[in-house]
């Protein structure tokens, strides 16, 4: 081989290790700066508690800030619209639950972003079995009790919730409607601690409330618990039974966090993120102290997982809408 050629051989080699290590470094250099992780309700909540504990962590495993925005309003859509419309670099993510990837395609006529088509599911995060709660002067004591006080008192019993549309809402227009017609008066809020207010107060009948907020109301006998959501019951307080064990077949409508990035951000960087995730959920010390105490349960998996929990719930609360007559409004 003489010189020129030998010349050429190694520079073409040089040029041909520098470009692959630079496309291995742009696989593995994400996050390539701060990161925003946008959470659809106000301060305090469950989803915001959880949404920072695991923002606190990712900054410690990437070494960039994880900063939360939190960007309530319209049962998640604001902040769904708000990422959706980001670039899809993983920089902008969304912890929603299922009113932003599946309940609000249902109820909603217009949106501004599409639930289906605009969001690259990452993993799913953790899910909690919500208690509906009565104030003692309410004479009902389960939830058949309850839909037929309402049916007897149309528009006379109250129950609030966290917005107009929120998952809150959504499961008492439900069982109102597959138990012969939504007969409640709906008193929307603006979060959950004023609805809890309200009803110590005597102002609202009756709320589906989160397990952390639940647990002190109901050890200290100001609320009574008479349904939780799930399919199984809550461990907090596992005398209290579930829809399905009171007889009303509404579906697995418990309360799931999961995230999500814009639709076009790459495989590469959603597989990172979901394994990093996955690695903290595992972490028994941070599912005992933000995940278990606050009554929720780790469920974690692959994008896969969540993808196929979509397609696979969707069709599902399709027909149950259908069943109970919901109109988009």
């Amino acid at each position: 081989m003489n010189t020129t050629v030998l010349r050429v051989f190694v520079a073409s080699l040089f040029v041909s290790i520098s470009l692959s290590t630079q496309a291995q470094g742009s696989n593995t250099a994400y996050p390539s700066g701060s990161v925003k992780l946008v959470v659809p309700y106000t301060p305090g909540g469950i989803t915001d508690v959880v949404g920072r504990a695991l923002a606190n962590r990712l900054e410690q495993t990437w070494g960039k800030p994880v900063i939360v925005e939190n960007k309530p309003g319209a049962s998640e859509a604001v902040g769904a619209s708000y990422v959706t419309k980001s670039k899809p670099d993983g920089l902008t993510l969304f912890m929603g639950s299922d009113a932003a990837f599946l309940v609000n395609g249902l109820l909603k006529k217009s949106l501004t972003y599409n639930p289906e088509k605009d969001f690259e599911p990452i993993i799913r995060i953790a899910e909690g079995f919500a208690f509906l709660v009565v104030r003692p002067g309410v004479q009902a004591r389960t939830l058949k009790e309850l839909l037929s006080l309402a049916q007897q008192n149309p528009g006379q019993v109250t129950f609030g919730s966290e917005a107009v549309g929120s998952p809150s809402e959504f499961r008492m227009r439900i069982l109102g409607g597959l138990t012969g017609g939504y007969k409640m008066n709906h008193i929307p809020y603006n979060g959950m601690n004023p609805i809890i207010a309200d009803m110590l107060g005597g102002r609202v009948d009756s709320a589906w409330l989160p397990p952390h907020l639940a647990k002190p109301q109901i050890e200290a006998k100001a609320l009574i618990p008479i349904a939780t959501n799930g399919s199984k019951r809550n461990w907090m307080f596992p005398e209290v039974p579930t829809m399905v064990e009171q007889g009303l077949e509404g579906g697995d409508l418990s309360f799931k966090m999961m995230l999500a990035a814009p639709a076009g951000t790459p495989k590469a960087i959603i597989d990172k993120i979901a394994r990093d995730v996955e690695a903290i959920l595992k972490d028994p010390e941070f599912d005992k102290k933000s995940i278990h105490s606050n009554g929720y349960t780790v469920l974690g998996g692959t994008s896969k997982d969540f993808q196929d929990y979509l397609n696979n719930t969707r069709p599902v609360l399709t027909r149950i809408v259908k069943e109970a007559g919901f109109t988009p409004q």
